[in-house]
This record gives C-alpha cells, structure tokens and sequence, in this order.
C-alpha cells in the first residue's frame, strides 16, 4: 500500500507541475506565484525520488528534516506565546483554543509529512 501511496504522491505532482502553466494562464496568476509553486513543487518532488531511492539527493533530504524541526520549534514557541497571552489576561481562552487550533493542525501537516514513505 505504502508504494501505491508514493507513486499515486509522486506522479499526481509530476502531472500538477506540468499543467502549472495552462493552470496559471487561465487564472491569470502572477508570474512570481507561478514561480514560488512551482519552486514548492519541484522539491517535494524531489524529496518523493530521493525517499525511494529514484535519486540520490541527501542535501534536499536533510533541508527537509531541518526545514520541518525548524517549523516545529516555531510552532512551540508561538504557542507558549499564546499561552502567556492568555496567563496575562490579554486574550481570553475561545481566543487560546482557537489559536491552539490552527497550531496543531499547521503541527499535523508537519508531522504527517515527516512519516517515512
């Protein structure tokens, strides 16, 4: 199941990048989106070859795992933040756990994705 997971992953990115410009001229997007999607789809792309061994590509593998460690120590602090916020009375607790909410969904995303393939 996990290598039908990976090449369903693998070539349904490999068939968004190349639609990506008839998709952007038809919603008329600006050339620096295009650029900045595409830059994001390229290395996921390369991180689903590297992770099966289609390429050998450490330096995109490790920028990953730092890239994700980096994100997840952000996302502490800002919800240590938050909670001091909410110590101090400057927000009220809906204000906490809405918050908290979109944290842990943002960890999820980064947590799923560090998953082996």
């Amino acid at each position: 199941m996990e290598q039908e997971r990976h090449l369903a992953d693998r070539v349904a990115t490999e068939s968004a990048l190349a639609a990506l410009p008839q998709l952007a001229a038809d919603l008329d997007t600006d050339p620096q989106v295009v650029d900045r999607l595409r830059r994001e789809f390229e290395k996921r792309l390369r991180l689903l070859r590297a992770t099966r061994g289609e390429a050998d590509d450490e330096p995109a593998l490790r920028y990953d795992e730092q890239y994700t460690a980096l994100r997840l120590a952000m996302l502490a602090h800002k919800r240590a933040t938050v909670v001091a916020l909410r110590d101090e009375r400057r927000i009220d607790d809906d204000v906490l756990r809405q918050v908290q909410s979109r944290l842990d969904i943002e960890e999820i995303r980064l947590t799923r994705r560090e998953a082996p393939d």
